[in-house]
């Protein structure tokens, strides 16, 4: 299967110039993921114009998550939970508004004490019921992330649970951030939901964002796999850098199309 390629990319890299340099390397999406320094800054509307422009798909928006305690749904105080739901609402109608086809939420920030994860869940779920409705009206899909650590939907059973409080929810799988199932497991459990993806590669000992190739993944498995479900959405890259003899190193669109073509060789 020939996938359409994508690349997350941060506010430096949102604009016509770079889209450009996308479509010149075959790649065909993006997802906005922008830090928070930079995010209420953002023009949704413009970006999907430039990228449209270069004929770059607008795919998926990453609601913010940082700092945790500002911008999560299972905050413990009811009105600081309240204002992270409204400010999430209002970036997935902007996001639905621009053009986008889904919104990505991580459903927790962290630690979250064993003593506290059920009462984490039910705000959770809280949080995407009333998420999923305003997703719903704003013509965009919205999709829970699965995360590492402690945090919640660190594995297929409670992302399970989470997205079950809206028939319309979807998944985002995060092929970095298991550490507590197998990769191939998790898409078996939640096949038929999910819609998007976030490729990188790590150690299995915590996320590290590298590109494929440089971790442990098994990633000719879960390329079979993958197609097994018949996922067809954008293979998109959540990673910024490389490893070269234990050095990070910085990407470019030229390294994403390369490591795209191996991986379809597998």
């Amino acid at each position: 299967m020939k996938r359409i390629i994508g690349i997350s990319t941060k506010a430096e890299g949102l604009n016509r110039k770079n889209f450009a340099a996308y479509r010149e390397n075959g790649i065909g999406a993006v997802e906005v993921s922008v830090a928070d320094v930079d995010y209420d800054a953002q023009d949704l509307v413009q970006i999907v114009a430039d990228a449209r422009a270069e004929g770059i798909l607008p795919w998926s928006f990453h609601l913010r998550f940082w700092p945790f305690e500002g911008y999560v749904i299972t905050l413990p105080d009811p009105d600081a939970r309240r204002r992270a739901v409204d400010y999430a609402a209002e970036w997935i109608r902007r996001a639905g508004a621009a053009g986008f086809r889904y919104a990505v939420i991580h459903p927790s920030g962290e630690p979250i004490a064993d003593c506290d994860r059920e009462a984490a869940m039910r705000a959770s779920e809280d949080g995407l019921r009333i998420l999923a409705q305003v997703a719903r009206e704003s013509g965009i899909v919205l999709a829970v992330e699965n995360l590492p650590r402690t945090c919640l939907a660190k594995n297929s059973a409670e992302l399970k649970r989470l997205i079950s409080v809206d028939p319309d929810l979807r998944v985002c799988f995060d092929t970095n951030h298991l550490l507590c199932e197998s990769p191939l497991a998790f898409v078996d459990a939640l096949a038929d939901k999910i819609v998007t993806l976030h490729v990188s590669d790590y150690d299995f000992i915590n996320e590290r964002h590298w590109l494929p190739g440089d971790g442990k993944q098994d990633w000719a498995s879960l390329m079979h796999k993958l197609d097994a479900i018949g996922y067809d959405g954008v293979f998109m890259y959540e990673t910024g850098k490389t490893l070269r003899a234990g050095v990070e190193l910085p990407l470019s669109p030229a390294d994403y199309r390369r490591n795209a073509d191996w991986l379809e060789s597998l």
